[in-house]
């Protein structure tokens, strides 16, 4: 019976692409709070669109606010568990891992067309420990392990 294996992690921070998601967000929402509204779909369409663009922007600054928050990952024998989710070997289609110095470390699961926020993370400590143990895991399961970068959702 193999034991399981915990790691702290923390999710990645990616400042410049969470600050140009803000910006553009700002800059949707004064484009169309100058937009000339005259009929009401017009206004419809327009307070529906800022009100997606705050609601982006809200939990983009959240994730800033959120992102060194650590967490446990745990490499079970037949299963990964990141923070509270389980993922079992079965259901992953590939692990990514993007990045040399401070690499980021995404698990794709075969059901979804790509990766989201909750499946992606870093080890702040013995990062290259974490990920041969990880990689190990992945071999083990047939698995494949993907050093490039990926499309995260948001």
């Amino acid at each position: 019976m193999e034991k399981r294996i915990v790691f702290k992690g923390i999710r990645p921070a990616e400042l410049p692409a969470t600050i140009s998601v803000i910006a553009l967000m700002l800059f949707w929402i004064s484009f169309f709070l100058r937009v000339d509204k005259t009929t009401l779909l017009e206004q419809i369409v327009t307070y529906l669109v800022i009100g997606i663009a705050i609601a982006v922007a809200g939990i983009m600054v959240y994730r800033l606010f959120t992102f060194s928050r650590a967490f446990n990952i745990e490499i079970k024998p037949e299963a990964l568990q990141i923070k509270n989710v389980e993922i079992e070997a079965s259901t992953i289609k590939c692990i990514f891992i993007k990045g040399y110095l401070l690499p980021v470390i995404a698990v794709k699961p075969r059901a979804n067309l790509l990766v989201t926020y909750k499946y992606c993370f870093r080890f702040p400590e013995q990062e290259d420990q974490g990920i041969k143990l990880l990689t190990e895991w992945a071999e083990r399961h047939q698995i494949e392990v993907v050093h490039k970068k990926f499309v995260r959702w948001l």
